[in-house]
Formats: C-alpha cells, structure tokens, sequence
C-alpha cells in the first residue's frame, strides 16, 4: 500500500482567503478539512509537502464556491440577535459542506475526510439595539476628533 498522506485545507467561510485583507485584523470564520489518502488523488507540491492533486484541488475550490453560493444570503444576515438562527445557519452550512465533499469529492480507497474543524471568529449573537450597546456607540461618537 502506498503511503497515506495528510492535507489540510481551509475553506473561508466569506471567501476571501487573504488575512492581509481581513478588516480590523478579524479573523475570519473558515472550516478545516482534514484529508487522508494516496495517489492519485494525492500528489507533493515542490517543497515536498503533501497537497491534493490538482484536478482535485479544482474540484474542491468549485464545490467552496458553490457552498458560498448557496449560503450567500444566510452568512450575509448572520450575526444578528436570533442565536438560535445564526447557529443554524452555521450547522446547515458545514453539514451542506461535509455532504457535497462526500458526494462529490472523496473517492473510495483515495482520498476521505478526516475531520472538520471551525476556527476563526463566528459571530454568533449580536444585539445592536440594546441600551447600553447604543449607549457605548454613542459615547463612541462623541469622542473629541482631534486623536
């Protein structure tokens, strides 16, 4: 049996991959994929290192960006005070994910999903309308201009 390798590859919830770009030094929400498998659905890159095959890392990039697609009003509205329909936005997203990689991607004896893994910060609750939250801001706005 060939050797079995280890990928990691992380899907960016928003889609921008560039932390450089991330504003306010956010880190920003993405999901984990950890891959075990062989060849030919594995390769090494010029340093050595384990990657996916390329057709296979195009088939992944197509299957994020459907994902984000299909998600795309849901993630935009997250963050707001109904927790209960952010965590479902964020359950019905990463069990969308997991189920097209299943379908789609992993090949039987190559290639299978280890685990997924979120990081990052996702806002799960956030009330902007109370009190005190509209207090601070405007606290916030009345600070003297000349810093």
């Amino acid at each position: 049996m060939s050797e079995i390798l280890t990928v990691i590859r992380d899907f960016t919830v928003y889609g921008n991959s560039d932390d450089a770009q991330a504003p306010y030094g956010l880190d920003l929400p993405k999901i984990s994929v950890q891959f075990v498998g062989v060849s030919p659905a594995m390769a090494f890159d010029v340093h050595n290192q384990p990657k996916l095959a390329r057709d296979k890392e195009r088939q992944l990039r197509k299957i994020e960006t459907a994902v984000r697609t299909q998600f795309e009003d849901a993630i935009a509205n997250m963050g707001g005070n109904d927790l209960a329909a952010n965590l479902q936005t964020m359950q019905r997203l990463i069990t969308a994910f997991k189920e097209q990689l299943e379908t789609d991607f992993l090949v039987k004896d190559q290639l299978e999903l280890e685990s997924l893994t979120t990081n990052g910060e996702w806002l799960t609750y956030w009330d902007e309308d109370a009190s005190l939250v509209k207090a601070k801001e405007l606290q916030q706005d009345n600070l003297p201009q000349d810093f």
